[in-house]
């Protein structure tokens, strides 16, 4: 008895549909991850046996690489395939000791639209958990990248189309790939350069720079939760010696609330429109200024100037805290009495007292004691080019005096200013010394104040001194009086006064970076 026609036809459309599935289908279909372990030693990425699975990556593979406890390794890419993404994986229950090994790749090749991945998931430093990857060479192909929790450096810089980045941990990635188009989320933060569009999402930075003037005319539009700031870094941001200014030229669109926390030496000024339902509102830790001069507001932030007013402040610390740091801001003076951490004095402030200091960096005003005394530094005394020494002289055993093991006066070339003031009532005779900066350690004083070289003489109320930087037991710098004198007629305001005074007349100028100095109370009398 025959097979009827139908029951034949359908069987042979059966067994052609298996028989294409099964010759079309590879017995182990291969891998679009491929896992480095280096197993094989050699480093090159064409052998097999530094891969997980034993397979060399194809085209279009996504490279992952775990996080490893040992020695970095160093990788040739002798493959000629274009990859369509990496990822970094984070390791877990790491102890303290241990940190991730990173992976220098010599170059890499990717597909037009490319996404990284990793396992940062927040603006915490979790360097040790995550390998960082460091392409040395040319990085190709690249058009549209995607990156999410991963971190890296592109020694090359490449420049794409389009660029969208989030939880990026150090967010070292943002910095060496240049794109015209960009898109910042989730604890991530992109500098101006290069942009014509720029989008920052909630919780996502807008990074302006601390020690240089930049201008932008990129289009940027804030989303509600977005901030203005100066990026994301594991290693921070200190901040710069001058007053700076970032100019931004280009349509500015508020879709939301928007906080600006800034440096107290940067100003950002809003020239181009400045539209949308949304405010530019202060950072309750922001120091710097938001300067509003655009052409066509329609926001609801009106034109002028916003953020810190920087009113002069006066600050009193007393007692002994050798664990607890201090930063003197703009528009403030601190007068400590007692012992401190590390301190920083922003240039527009000034700081003042009876102190014993671990490391000592003025950008602003330090003047010793409380009309007159002594600061002493254990360790360095730094004063950047717009830092002032406001030394007051009443006789030969009673002056301001800065005591340190290393002494540098001058910062990039640019030099600090002595201000030397003869307080009523003093008596000078010739040939009498004062050592302003005492400097203990072996050696020499770096830099000089500017206007006043070795050997260099100059007046006060009457009284003329020349300066040396090889004075005392070799490397002090020492006042040797040219005359008889008395001090002026002139009330003394002391020196509490006197720094509020000077604060009032240095608001506008600007910070520097953030260092740190420790303190111990000492009053100051010198034989």
């Amino acid at each position: 008895m025959g097979v009827p026609y139908v029951k034949l036809a359908s069987a042979v459309s059966v067994a052609a549909v298996v028989g294409a599935v099964v010759f079309n289908a590879p017995a182990n279909a291969a891998p679009t991850a491929f896992t480095w372990t280096g197993a094989a030693g050699d480093h090159k990425m064409s052998t097999a046996g530094n891969w997980k699975d034993g397979q060399v990556p194809t085209e279009g593979a996504k490279l992952v690489f775990t996080c490893a406890n040992g020695a970095s390794e160093t990788i040739q890419n002798d493959l000629n395939v274009a990859l369509s993404g990496l990822d970094a994986q984070k390791m877990n229950n790491v102890t303290a000791s241990q940190t991730c090994a990173s992976y220098t790749i010599d170059t890499l090749k990717f597909t037009p639209d490319a996404e990284f991945s990793g396992g940062h998931t927040s603006a915490d430093n979790e360097e040790g958990k995550i390998p960082n990857i460091y392409v040395t060479g040319a990085v190709t192909g690249l058009s549209n990248l995607k990156s999410n929790g991963f971190d890296g450096k592109f020694t090359s810089g490449p420049t794409i189309n389009r660029f969208e980045v989030a939880n990026s941990g150090c967010n070292n990635i943002s910095y060496y790939i240049n794109a015209p188009e960009k898109v910042v989320g989730e604890n991530a933060s992109v500098p101006l350069e290069g942009a014509n569009n720029i989008t920052v999402k909630s919780s996502g930075e807008l990074g302006v720079k601390y020690a240089d003037n930049e201008t932008s005319a990129s289009k940027i539009t804030f989303e509600n939760g977005a901030m203005i700031s100066h990026g994301i870094s594991c290693f921070g941001s200190g901040g710069g010696s001058s007053n700076v200014t970032t100019v931004l030229s280009g349509d500015i669109v508020l879709n939301g609330n928007v906080e600006y926390k800034l440096l107290s030496n940067v100003t950002v000024k809003i020239t181009g429109k400045l539209s949308g339902p949304g405010k530019l509102v202060a950072h309750k830790d922001n120091k710097g200024t938001l300067l509003v001069e655009s052409s066509d507001n329609t926001s609801g932030t009106p034109n002028g100037q916003h953020g810190n007013a920087h009113e002069a402040k006066l600050i009193k610390l007393d007692g002994d805290k050798p664990n607890e740091s201090v930063s003197v801001r703009k528009g403030e003076t601190v007068l400590l009495n007692g012992s401190r951490s590390d301190v920083y004095v922003d240039e527009g402030g000034v700081f003042g007292g009876n102190a014993t200091v671990k490391s000592l960096s003025v950008a602003g005003v330090v003047a010793p004691g409380n009309s007159p005394g002594k600061i002493t530094v254990l360790n360095s005394f730094s004063m950047q080019g717009t830092g002032v020494y406001k030394a007051e002289i009443l006789d030969k055993d009673h002056y301001d005096q800065i005591v340190a093991q290393s002494v540098q006066l001058s910062n990039g070339g640019n030099s600090s200013k002595l201000e030397l003031v003869y307080l009523p009532g003093g008596t000078i005779k010739k040939g009498d010394t004062f050592t302003i900066i005492n400097n203990n350690g072996s050696a020499p004083v770096q830099g000089t104040f500017n206007g006043l070289p070795e050997g260099a003489e100059f007046a006060v109320d009457g009284a003329t001194f020349k300066i040396s930087y090889v004075g005392g037991d070799g490397n002090d710098v020492v006042l040797t009086a040219q005359n008889d004198s008395t001090g002026p007629k002139a009330p003394n305001t002391g020196g509490e006064n006197v720094a509020v005074n000077l604060a009032g007349t240095i608001v506008g100028v600007a910070s520097a970076a953030i260092l740190l100095f420790m303190a111990k109370r000492k009053s100051f009398g010198k034989k």
